[in-house]
């Protein structure tokens, strides 16, 4: 038995790609493999003829002919019932394969045994044959999957897990493989992402390769298969177009655990909107008036800067859900946030910054709805300054540690949409954040040494150390009236730390590894 089938649905393929698809496959390094193409009543005669002679040429190709024509979701079971592989390679008629994909996915099945969906990285041939738009994938996102089909190809499936979920659906035309690919990981024990460009997938007029409004047909399916997919999980859900082939997950929660939200204050008065503000005072009238969920309490963290009776007044409105952590020395920002954390009797805790401001009343059960999954240590909303520019957009530390999307218009979500749909990331500023607090504890919090906002940097990393990650969603805005982040010796200390991540963000990938097919 191959340990691969390529399954191919044929349709009038442009001839000339067609060929080259051809070539990509017969010139694999990796010959474990079988390629069944069903020809779904293709009108050209060349088509018919031509598949023949590569069937008689090659043991290891499968040919059969509908009679009739039936789309693609069809046509790609038929190809399937002729499959007999371990594994479910899928490869359009007019697409090209490395010449080493099969060998690099056999590599890392052999790693990764229990895996039963692969993906790999991608890009565009032009129609002059010219490669572009390479895809560094990040690693396995299933948020960022439910707004965005970012895995697409390479595509590599357990067939024993497609067969229970039932092959390919019919009413999903165009967005079929994303719904096969999300049936399938409800099932899935493991997901794995080979870091390499392993398809090649060929742009012309007619193909979503060139633009998400060639086929709208196809999006319309897309937010179908997220519906039902969250439907099957149990996840209450509205969904709808965030932009270009994205989509907009508005999660819905009966979850209401009790959280304790930690606000460390300093006297720091602030001009906001022109208007001078004790910022103390500002975020917990701006908590106690605009918050909706109403299963908190608050820790307000005081140093030698601040008095008892400041941090009394400010408790007072909460009448007996605040209580004090005031110390007699001066704390840094960690060491702030680590008082207040060691009061935390709570499983979940919330990080407000006394700079912050709240205008989304539902901001806590906006992000609580995301904290569901066992991996998901901290989720932040978009934080923006009081012009609307983006503050931060979640942590990245590729190319280097910076806050993602800073100084960008919150209206204006780049060139793909990307900060308009909610996505794992290596980190969120904790200016604002839901966190784990079981899990921040048990890495031993925030580390004292630093004097700044690096510190979130360096709990990223220790998150990522017990395989933890950071999810931010833009459906929460929160303003927040702190500076940008402070380069200061700080940095140096993180890198000297950490600097084994600094430019190895797995949510951020700026190269890929391979990125031209070789021509045989």
């Amino acid at each position: 038995m191959p340990q691969f089938s390529i399954i191919t649905p044929v349709y009038n393929p442009p001839r000339e790609a067609f060929e080259l698809c051809v070539r990509s496959v017969t010139a694999q390094t990796n010959p474990d493999w079988e390629w069944c193409l069903a020809n779904d009543a293709s009108p050209d005669s060349w088509v018919a003829q031509r598949l023949a002679e590569l069937q008689t040429a090659d043991h290891r190709i499968r040919v059969m002919t509908r009679s009739s024509n039936g789309g693609i979701v069809a046509a790609s079971n038929d190809a399937i019932a002729m499959s007999s592989g371990e594994f479910l390679v899928l490869l359009d008629n007019d697409d090209e394969l490395h010449h080493e994909a099969l060998q690099l996915v056999a590599d890392a099945l052999r790693v990764n045994p229990e895996c039963d969906y692969l993906y790999s990285d991608e890009n565009k041939i032009s129609p002059d044959g010219e490669h572009f738009d390479d895809f560094a994938k990040p690693t396995w996102s299933p948020e960022r999957l439910l707004a965005q089909n970012y895995t697409s190809h390479l595509s590599v499936l357990r067939r024993s897990i497609v067969e229970r979920v039932g092959r390919f659906r019919a009413g999903f035309d165009g967005s079929q493989d994303y719904d096969l690919i999300l049936r399938v990981i409800e099932l899935a024990r493991a997901v794995v992402h080979v870091p390499c460009v392993l398809y090649h997938w060929r742009s012309l007029p007619t193909s979503t390769a060139s633009a998400a409004s060639a086929k709208p047909y196809a999006f319309i399916a897309a937010l179908k298969a997220v519906r039902e997919h969250l439907d099957r999980v149990g996840v209450g859900a509205e969904v709808s177009e965030a932009g270009p082939s994205l989509a907009r997950i508005r999660r819905t929660t009966t979850r209401h655990p009790p959280l304790t939200v930690i606000v460390p204050v300093a006297p720091e008065p602030r001009r906001i909107f022109g208007v001078e503000t004790n910022l103390g005072d500002h975020v917990a009238h701006s908590l106690l008036e605009k918050t909706t969920y109403n299963n908190y309490s608050v820790v307000f963290v005081g140093d030698d800067r601040t008095s008892g009776e400041q941090l009394t007044a400010l408790a007072a409105p909460f009448e007996g859900r605040a209580t004090i952590a005031h110390a007699s020395e001066r704390l840094s920002l960690p060491q702030s946030m680590n008082r207040g954390l060691l009061t935390c009797n709570t499983s979940m805790a919330v990080f407000v910054d006394q700079h912050c401001e709240f205008t989304d009343g539902d901001w806590i059960e906006k992000l609580l709805s995301y904290a569901v999954r066992q991996a998901t240590a901290m989720v932040a909303p978009l934080l923006v300054d009081e012009f609307g520019h983006i503050l931060s957009a979640g942590l990245g530390v590729t190319p280097e540690p910076h806050e993602i999307a800073q100084g960008r218009h919150s209206v204006e979500y780049g060139p793909v949409g990307m900060f308009s749909i909610a996505r794992e990331c290596f980190g969120v500023s904790t200016r604002c954040a839901l966190v784990d607090a079981v899990a921040v504890k048990r890495v031993g919090g925030f580390s004292a040494e630093y004097n700044s906002r690096w510190c979130d940097f360096d709990l990223a990393c220790k998150l990522h150390n017990i395989g933890k990650h950071a999810i931010i969603t833009p459906l929460a805005h929160v303003r927040c009236f702190d500076d940008p982040l402070n380069h200061s010796a700080d940095q140096d200390r993180f890198e000297q730390r950490w600097g084994r991540f600094v430019g190895s963000d797995p949510y951020t990938r700026i190269e890929t590894r391979i990125r031209h097919a070789t021509t045989v």
